[in-house]
C-alpha cells in the first residue's frame, strides 16, 4: 500500500488554503522532535518520555490521549497564525476557521461523520495534559503544564444534516509563545496524505533533524524513542522495513542498515531537477497568493 492517500479535493485545496490565509503549513518542533501525540486511538494510559535532559510527561482523560492526527487541528491553526504574523496582521491566541475549510486544506471528508470527529478531536486535545521542561524563555528552569488547547467554541447553525459553522480554538500560551519565537518548521502539504501515523511521525522526525542537509542517520533504538511507538523493537523495525520499502515520504527517503539497526534519512530534494522544479512551483504558488491578497485589497477598498 502507498504511503500517501490521493488528494480528496485536488482542484479545491490550494485554492482553499490560499482563501484561509494559509501560503504554507508549520509544525511546532518540540512537538515533532517529542512524542506528545499518541499512535493509536483509545489510549488512555499516561505516558512518560525522557531524553537526555528533555523529560515528557502525557496525561489523558476517559477520552484518551489527542492522536497524530487530532494533530491536524495543531498544525492548521499554528499555521493560519504565523501566516498572520508573516503579514503583519494582529494576533492572538484564538484562531477562527470553518470546518469546512479545515477539512479541505487537511485533505479529509466533509460529510457528516467529519464534524462529528472533529468535535471528539478537540475534546481529546483539550483534555490531554503536557507537563515538560521543554520551555521558551531564556535564562529559566521550570517545568510547565498545559493542555495542547486551552479551549475550544464551536458556533453551530443547522443546515440539513450537516452541523455549518465556525470553530475557535484557543492556543495554551505555551504553544503561542513557541510560534511567535519562530519555534515552527515549514513541512510538506502532503504531511495530511501520509495514511499511517507511525509514517507521520517518522517525517516529522526527518524533517526536524534532517532539514534541508542531505542526510541524518539515527540509531533504530533511538528513533523507537523519539516516535513514542507501543510497538515491541521486533514489530517497530518491520514497520520501518515496510516503510523503507515504499519509500515514498514527502522530501526525504529512508534507508534501514540490517546489520548495524541504523536508519537514515536522506534529502530527496537537494540538487536533483526534482527539487529545482519544486523550488519553482513553490514560487509560483506565492506570487499567485501575493496578486490575490493584492487585488482583494483593492477591491475591499
Amino acid at each position: 500500500m502507498k504511503t500517501l492517500r490521493p488528494h480528496k479535493h485536488k482542484e479545491l485545496q490550494f485554492f482553499i488554503a490560499d482563501e484561509v490565509g494559509i501560503c504554507s503549513f508549520r509544525d511546532e518542533v518540540a512537538s515533532m522532535e517529542h512524542p506528545f501525540f499518541a499512535l493509536k486511538g483509545g489510549d488512555t494510559k499516561t505516558r512518560e518520555y525522557k531524553n537526555e535532559n528533555v523529560t515528557v510527561k502525557i496525561k489523558p482523560t476517559s477520552d484518551g490521549l489527542a492522536t497524530v492526527f487530532d494533530k491536524d487541528i495543531w498544525i492548521y491553526v499554528i499555521s493560519k497564525l504565523q501566516e498572520a504574523i508573516n503579514s503583519g496582521l494582529p494576533i492572538s491566541r484564538t484562531i477562527t476557521f470553518t470546518p469546512y475549510d479545515f477539512f479541505v486544506t487537511t485533505n479529509r471528508s466533509t460529510s457528516g461523520i467529519g464534524y462529528r470527529e472533529l468535535k471528539k478531536a478537540l475534546l481529546r486535545l483539550r483534555g490531554t495534559t503536557i507537563e515538560t521542561n521543554i520551555i521558551y524563555s531564556e535564562d529559566k528552569e521550570e517545568t510547565v503544564i498545559f493542555g495542547l488547547i486551552e479551549k475550544a467554541r464551536i458556533l453551530e447553525e443547522k443546515k440539513g444534516k450537516l452541523d455549518i459553522g465556525m470553530v475557535e480554538v484557543t492556543l495554551p500560551d505555551w504553544l503561542y509563545q513557541a510560534i511567535t519565537k519562530t519555534k515552527v518548521l515549514k513541512i510538506s502539504p502532503d504531511y495530511f496524505r501520509i495514511r499511517k501515523a507511525i509514517d507521520r511521525r517518522l517525517y516529522e522526525i526527518a524533517r526536524k533533524h534532517c532539514g534541508s542537509q542531505s542526510e541524518f542517520l539515527i540509531s533504530l533504538e533511538k528513533l523507537h524513542l523519539k516516535t513514542g511507538s507501543s510497538s515491541n523493537k521486533r514489530e517497530f523495525k518491520r514497520l520501518v522495513k515496510n516503510l523503507c520499502v515504499t519509500n515514498d515520504l514527502p522530501d526525504y527517503e529512508i534507508f534501514l542498515d540490517n546489520s548495524t539497526d541504523k536508519v537514515t534519512f536522506k534529502n530527496r530534494n537537494q540538487n536533483t531537477p526534482q527539487a529545482e522544479a519544486s523550488r519553482k512551483r513553490e514560487k509560483g504558488k506565492k506570487e499567485v497568493y501575493k496578486l490575490k491578497k493584492t487585488l482583494l485589497s483593492k477591491l475591499i477598498s
